[in-house]
């Protein structure tokens, strides 16, 4: 085989003096070292260099000074040293052999250095300048003696399993060897942590006994000399209490177990640290890298003193390296293991395996199981089974995913046409502006809204929420728009509307989920509400004048629930008329928003949410939205949304000064309950 690697050449110019022979010498040495060539062959060619630069100087340039140009240039298959000068050229017969004998009998040494490099080399040339200004040049060429190596292609079978096998071991036994040291690493480094975090606690409690006991100096340096030598990974260690006037914790030193001279001076924390806090800091003490950790010493959730000490972190790398040579020699173990494995493999197991391989092969080709067309061995067999159940569970998988494929498809359809029956754009209201958003747990949900006009002065805004989730409440949803839709016209009232509703739900949908819903008739041109609930969550009213908060939840029932006999579907919800002024924000949102949970498990909340309501943004509805969405955003980032969420919010705002004309907002007024029976409460709702 062909040695191949890049052409390369190394060039560099002497002086045509005695002095600079070594440099030419060492300069065409590491040159060669980079070649394939053997150490015994470079060394004849170093020889031969040395011969032809000697020469050179002495005849070359006899008269006078000059420069010898030496290139080295290595090629796929041999290695050229090219020696130039512009000195005397002489006659240079490279075919004949000088005659030794008479060499020998006479004394004399000419030719022999021409001798000496045709036999290191494999040729030598040599071309004399044609002119003045040209150059001689001698080239020496050395070509590459490699052995063939045998091709894996023409290996023996065995051979070929043996040095695959092999490859196969060492490469799961480095990945495996890789993830263990990795896993290994980083549970010890854990367990380091949490040791010295525990022999923090332990001194931090030892040290609360001792201030509140007003243990004298030599009990807390006896403390400290004892808690050091039972731990002889600590590089120093420091109790602290409380300094009379000082603002950033404990910082009073109580002992020092490396500088006793310190006690009862004030504590500096090493750069890099934050004073009065607990936790674990790298900072560099002197030569070595320290872990920096403070730990408090409380009483009634009150700091008291506080233990501080270093662990060098050479104790961790310590550790570490320790670890990752026995992983390493295990590792030597399983891999040595392994190949022994693999030869008893190839040497017991060739011909079944061909076998099987035959089978294998035919049962690709022709698509049948090959079961029996192998004969062989129980463990064989066994691997054509489980070839077989593999192959079969491989087309099994194939239908699967072309089925969940499908399933796919037609949820993202499903879940562009629940968007799209959602407002695109809501619509711009004299004297107001809304804004909302409208998140599913899963690609389609039951969370629904919508706000459109009744006549050119109501608007209906609803909001709703089908219990359940997935596509049974999408397509519930897509029931409940239809029928909003349909039944506004004819019972533009909420109460009216939402008992129209859910007789068509009992009519229609006797077996689906119930649906809580708040449905709100807003007069743009009085700037009143009227508001009924279907056990929806209670609105929230932000007033713009005093800011506070006021729950807005008129009584009522979900909608779809079975009704007593007799009873009309509109009797158990009442209506509360709402007058807004200017700078009132109101909110609409589904139970999604209050029940939604943190990594801990906790729910969001209805407290939560109105202080997020009384912080928000007073600029408009989609900012006080979009301001929401970012607190629950950051109170669940780390859990898995389990509920489709919806957030409506309407804001009376006008550019007018109050009271100048009919479209401008109320500065003052109440808020109207209304009974089913037309009895009308006057009053203020609770203010949270």
């Amino acid at each position: 085989m062909l040695f191949s690697h890049p052409v390369t050449e190394h060039f560099a110019a002497f002086e045509a003096q005695q002095s600079p022979l070594d440099d030419i010498r060492a300069f065409v040495q590491a040159a060669l070292l980079e070649t394939p060539l053997e150490k015994k062959v470079i060394a004849g060619l170093m020889l031969a260099v040395e011969e032809a630069v000697t020469n050179i100087i002495r005849h070359g340039y006899l008269f006078g000074p000059g420069r010898i140009h030496v290139r080295v240039r290595r090629e796929a298959r041999w290695t050229s040293i090219v020696l130039t000068d512009t000195g005397r050229s002489f006659s240079l017969d490279t075919e004949s052999a000088p005659d030794l004998q008479h060499l020998a009998e006479t004394g004399r040494r000419g030719g022999l250095g021409l001798y000496l490099m045709r036999k290191v080399t494999d040729r030598v040339d040599y071309r004399p300048a044609q002119g003045p200004g040209d150059e001689n040049v001698l080239t020496l060429l050395k070509r590459y003696r490699l052995a063939p190596s045998p091709s894996l292609s023409h290996s023996s079978l065995r051979h070929r399993l043996l040095w695959v096998g092999m490859l196969a071991v060492a490469m799961v036994v480095a990945a495996g060897t890789g993830l263990i040291l990795r896993q290994s690493a980083a549970r010890m480094t854990t367990e380091f942590f949490e040791q010295w975090t525990q022999f923090g606690r332990t001194a931090a409690a030892a040290t609360t006994q001792h201030i509140l006991n007003d243990r004298s100096d030599a009990e807390f340096d006896q403390l400290v000399m004892g808690l050091k030598s039972a731990h002889r990974g600590i590089a120093y260690l420091v109790i602290l209490s409380e300094s009379p006037g000082h603002d950033a914790g404990p910082s009073r030193i109580r002992a020092h177990s490396e500088n006793p001279a310190l006690v009862h001076e004030n504590y500096e924390s090493p750069p890099g640290t934050l004073a009065g806090r607990d936790g674990r800091w790298l900072v560099q003490m002197g030569d070595q890298q320290v872990y920096h950790f403070v730990q408090s010493a409380e009483l009634d959730a009150r700091a008291v003193g506080a233990v501080v000490w270093g662990v060098p972190v050479s104790e961790l790398t310590g550790l570490l390296s320790s670890d990752r040579q026995r992983i390493l020699r295990w590792s030597a173990v399983i891999l040595l293991i392994g190949w022994l494995l693999v030869l008893a493999t190839a040497v017991w197991m060739i011909r079944p395996i061909l076998k099987l391989i035959e089978a294998l092969r035919a049962s690709n080709i022709g698509g049948a199981n090959p079961q029996s067309a192998v004969a062989g061995p129980e463990e064989i067999r066994q691997v054509v089974a489980a070839f077989n159940e593999a192959k079969e569970a491989v087309a099994q998988t194939h239908r699967e995913m072309a089925e969940r494929d499908q399933v796919r498809r037609e949820m993202e359809a499903s879940q562009q046409l629940q968007r799209a029956l959602l407002p695109q754009r809501l619509p711009d209201l004299p004297d107001f502006q809304l804004g909302a958003a409208c998140r599913m747990a899963r690609q389609v949900g039951g969370d629904y809204y919508d706000v459109f006009p009744v006549d050119s002065d109501r608007w209906l805004i609803i909001v709703a929420d089908v219990a359940g989730k997935g596509l049974p409440a999408a397509l519930l949803m897509v029931a409940l728009r239809t029928a909003t839709r349909l039944l506004a016209p004819s019972h533009p009232s909420p109460t009216d509307l939402l008992g129209a509703i859910h007789s068509y739900l009992l009519s229609n949908h006797t077996h689906g989920p119930f649906i809580t819903a708040c449905c709100l008739l807003l007069d743009v041109r009085k700037h009143e509400a009227q508001i009924a609930s279907a056990g929806h969550t209670p609105a929230l009213l932000r007033t713009g004048t005093s800011s506070t908060l006021r729950h807005i939840n008129p009584q009522g029932k979900p909608i779809g629930l079975p009704v007593t006999q007799g009873e009309e579907p509109h009797n158990h919800l009442d209506v509360m008329m709402v007058t807004f002024h200017v700078g009132d924000q109101l909110l609409l949102y589904t139970d999604g928003v209050t029940e939604a949970r943190s990594g801990m498990r906790e729910s969001y909340g209805l407290p939560r949410l109105e202080a997020a309501v009384m912080k928000a943004s007073k600029e408009t509805p989609q900012a006080m939205v979009d301001e929401l969405l970012r607190d629950l955003d950051q109170y669940t980032a780390s859990s898995t949304v389990t509920d489709d969420l919806t957030l409506f919010a309407i804001q009376c705002k006008v550019s007018v000064e109050i009271g100048t004309g009919p479209s401008s907002c109320k500065s003052a007024g109440t808020i109207d309950i209304v009974d089913p029976g037309d009895a009308v409460k006057t009053g203020t709702s609770e203010v949270v």
